[in-house]
């Protein structure tokens, strides 16, 4: 009922707000003092200017940290893979690692203790020396937990964590190898495999408000995640934030802000991707955004706690961060009814410049990874950007209420491995 409440408060004031006017003054040397558009077109202008300059933005970064040259060698990287359920993926991750170019990479499997088919999945590698298994016995139950303790019975100057479904870039590890000599922490990128209609809203919501919306955020605020997976970090960054949180719903989300709190620098790598699989049925979509983003509302809850006796100015700026990714649902879905208003009104027009940045933002960054040979073709999937930004927002509200008024803990588990 709530849920029903707020999406019908948001839509009717986003329509109301749709109608009032607003007047954009311009400069003397205009012959025209001002122009009085309908409030509905500023999103529609605001919208384009964002996923724009986010395009450049992310291609600007891309040319500016150009790799040199790789590392074949140096110090030792240990690559955490902590699994849960994972014997029937678990081959993209371990097997994609040992085919990279970066010779000093040990690979470490943490399994569960009721988990024997991903036991004995990992046992199999276990012949190749640059393949261990560890059990966790220690604190089972989380995928924080393993990876926590992997950090504990090894001692390599650097640590990676990848997913169990990953397939790594055969240059990511030595691309960030070389970026940690003047950085902390490397994160890469990972994009799903758009093998279906799920899969493929999956990958497009995952470049357009994964890679994408948080661009210039990065270059006003100088946050930038860093995750638990596809991440490769020193040794003592790890332990100034004290690892992964098994507390939290995810763990990656509550340790970038940890890291960015405690002013460690990370920096990103997105030219060597890995690919991930994506969810394969709507319900396992769903299910996993509104894992993910009520994940998000209790790291906001946690920094809005802590942020009574801050420690810095980024102790201030990161619950503001993580309220933009909680109450941007509700500007996005406000979109609709604001669209809503220029068809009314005989405005529609004003929708092709948002339409068109979405589409043309999703094409692009499709091309791009087509180009970069990790998929065969381009697609037409890009056409349905526009539905998939308003459907994102639904999941975020849901996850949002639910969190607040019925949540007890429990979280979503994807099933993967089809197709794999």
């Amino acid at each position: 009922m709530v849920f029903a409440t707020l999406l019908a408060t948001v839509l009717i004031a986003g329509y109301v707000q749709g109608m009032a006017t607003v007047v954009i003054g311009l400069p003397a040397v205009v012959s025209v003092g001002s122009i009085v558009l309908m409030q509905a077109v500023v999103p529609c202008l605001t919208l384009s200017g964002l996923f724009g300059s986010s395009v450049l933005t992310f291609f600007g970064q891309i040319a500016i940290n150009a790799e040199d040259g790789l590392p074949d060698t140096g110090p030792t990287v240990t690559a955490v893979v902590p699994v849960h359920r994972d014997a029937g993926i678990l081959h993209r991750s371990v097997e994609s690692l040992l085919d990279s170019r970066y010779a000093d990479l040990q690979v470490l499997v943490v399994a569960e203790p009721d988990d024997h088919e991903s036991i004995a999945r990992a046992q199999e590698y276990t012949d190749d020396d640059r393949v261990d298994l560890l059990v966790n016995t220690r604190y089972s139950g989380s995928k924080a937990g393993a990876i926590n303790y992997a950090a504990e019975v090894t001692d390599t100057e650097y640590l990676a964590v990848f997913d169990a479904d990953e397939r790594v870039d055969p240059r990511f590890v030595s691309a960030a190898v070389g970026r940690l000599t003047d950085s902390d922490i490397v994160q890469g990128r990972t994009v799903p495999e758009p093998t279906g209609v799920v899969e493929t809203v999956a990958y497009y919501e995952s470049v357009v408000l994964g890679d994408l919306s948080q661009r210039l955020l990065t270059l006003v605020t100088d946050f930038t995640t860093a995750a638990s997976r596809t991440v490769v970090m020193r040794r003592d960054a790890f332990e100034t934030v004290g690892g992964y949180d098994p507390e939290m719903l995810t763990e990656d989300y509550a340790f970038a802000f940890a890291c960015y709190e405690a002013g460690l620098n990370v920096t990103e790598q997105h030219t060597y991707s890995s690919t991930i699989e994506a969810a394969h049925t709507p319900t396992d979509w769903w299910g996993q955004r509104k894992r993910w983003m009520t994940g998000y509302v209790q790291v906001l809850h946690e920094l809005v706690t802590d942020c009574r006796r801050p420690e810095n100015y980024r102790s201030l700026v990161s619950p503001l961060v993580c309220a933009g990714s909680v109450v941007g649902n509700l500007f996005m879905l406000s979109l609709v009814s604001k669209a809503a208003v220029l068809v009314a009104e005989g405005g529609a027009t004003w929708l092709a410049l948002p339409l068109l940045t979405l589409v043309g933002a999703a094409l692009v960054m499709r091309s791009f990874d087509a180009h970069s040979g990790r998929f065969d073709s381009v697609g037409v999937g890009w056409l349905a950007m526009p539905v998939i930004l308003p459907l994102y927002s639904l999941v975020g509200i849901k996850a949002a209420v639910e969190y607040l008024l019925t949540w007890d803990g429990e979280w979503y588990s994807v099933a993967k491995g089809i197709g794999s």
